[in-house]
């Protein structure tokens, strides 16, 4: 248990604008968003002893925080750290912010995310050289032509399989968080779309078409972490970590099946439709004392529709094979019993990583989303995933 009044709460957040961000750098981006929660928030920088980088998507540099911390002007840090676990990065980050917090190590820690990964990276670029350059050495696979798109796609395939699940169903969820995009004078698309637009656009990898994937965009976010305590001398609203959890699978393909939850000695368990998700979920739910029913909106992360499907069931709000049906008549909508990813998701509010969906989260709690603000949300939920679905975080916030 934190000592008192050292429970940690989010007390800032930065978002800068997303989209074709011509000009910006990825350092430029973090300083954005870093100056921006600092503001938000109304700490004196030099109160910030903790920070969180993401590093960038054509950079590798271990020492990333130590080079945007200098840009700041941030000089002493009693906790640092580059993250490196791709999409899932952000929750990860905010566990351990609050475990730095709580225990006494930091007064307050930056977490930070910025990148040009549309206008960036270098033309000709493609998604195999992507990920031979590292982000996902697959290398028993990549070989075989395997791309982010079609290992997603042979999951959605599988959940089609099993569960008689739709390409319609699926459409659902990108229409949803393209309404919601609407709403969002930040987001990066905000054209309305229809189920057939997205059943009409290209396919990229069988099932999926084009709006069933994340388009490449630039944006940055930051929050900032501090105790409840110390948040009570700054400007904005602090809300509360109810919950957090995160587990790791299997990274290849071929063994994802296995690593599911299920015990070795079990094998009529291993599946590719069920994620660690629901381990993560359960760990979350439990420390924050509430059930899925409980949430009044979640951010889930949307790097493919069939990503959001899944999570429905991995994270209880449906049953397992009722994703599809769950995504129906309004359901995943603003004024629906589940509203999914207000702000437009990566679908449509960007890719700017998934900094954006926990911003999202304590947003709504705050109550600033303005026509697309839930009505008196009092739990909120995030979720982050990377790798071929097989890293997986959620955070659970409140009211103060």
């Amino acid at each position: 248990m934190p000592r008192p009044g050292s429970e940690a709460v989010i007390a800032g957040l930065g978002e800068p604008p997303v989209g074709r961000l011509t000009g910006k750098t990825p350092t430029e981006l973090h300083i954005d968003a870093a100056m921006l929660a600092i503001e938000d928030s109304g700490i004196d920088k030099h109160d910030i002893d903790g920070l969180m980088t993401t590093g960038t998507f054509l950079n590798d540099n271990i020492r990333h925080h130590m080079m945007i911390g200098e840009h700041l002007g941030i000089h002493c840090k009693t906790f640092v750290d580059t993250l490196r676990t791709g999409g899932h990065s952000y929750l990860n980050g905010v566990q351990v912010a609050q475990w730095a917090v709580e225990s006494g190590l930091c007064k307050a820690v930056l977490l930070l995310r910025g990148d040009t990964t549309l206008s960036g990276v270098p033309k000709g670029t493609s998604m195999k050289a992507y990920i031979e350059y590292g982000a996902h050495p697959i290398e028993f696979e990549v070989p075989f032509g395997i791309s982010v798109p079609g290992v997603y796609a042979m999951l959605a395939q599988r959940h089609m399989h099993e569960y008689g699940t739709t390409s319609e169903q699926l459409a659902n969820i990108a229409v949803a968080c393209r309404k919601h995009a609407a709403l969002n004078p930040k987001a990066f698309k905000r054209d309305p779309i229809t189920v057939d637009d997205v059943l009409n656009s290209r396919l990229v990898s069988t099932p999926l078409h084009l709006l069933d994937c994340s388009p490449p965009s630039d944006g940055a976010g930051a929050i900032l972490i501090t105790s409840r305590e110390r948040a009570r001398d700054l400007k904005a609203k602090p809300v509360r970590i109810l919950g957090t959890g995160q587990a790791q699978s299997y990274y290849h393909l071929a063994h994802l099946a296995r690593a599911t939850g299920a015990r070795p000695e079990d094998k009529s368990r291993f599946s590719l439709t069920k994620t660690v998700q629901s381990v993560a979920a359960e760990r979350a739910f439990g420390m924050a004392g509430v059930k899925p029913s409980d949430i009044d909106v979640a951010q889930l992360y949307d790097s493919f529709t069939i990503t959001v499907l899944m999570q429905f069931e991995d994270l209880g709000f449906c049953a397992k094979g009722e994703g599809g049906a769950f995504t129906e008549n309004g359901r995943i909508e603003l004024g629906g019993d589940l509203p999914v990813n207000t702000h437009g998701g990566l679908l449509s509010f960007g890719s700017s990583g998934g900094i954006n969906h926990i911003i999202e989260a304590v947003r709504q709690v705050r109550g600033e989303c303005g026509e697309r603000q839930v009505k008196d949300v009092e739990l909120s939920l995030a979720t982050n995933v990377s790798a071929v679905a097989s890293n997986h975080s959620i955070a659970i916030f409140g009211r103060d």
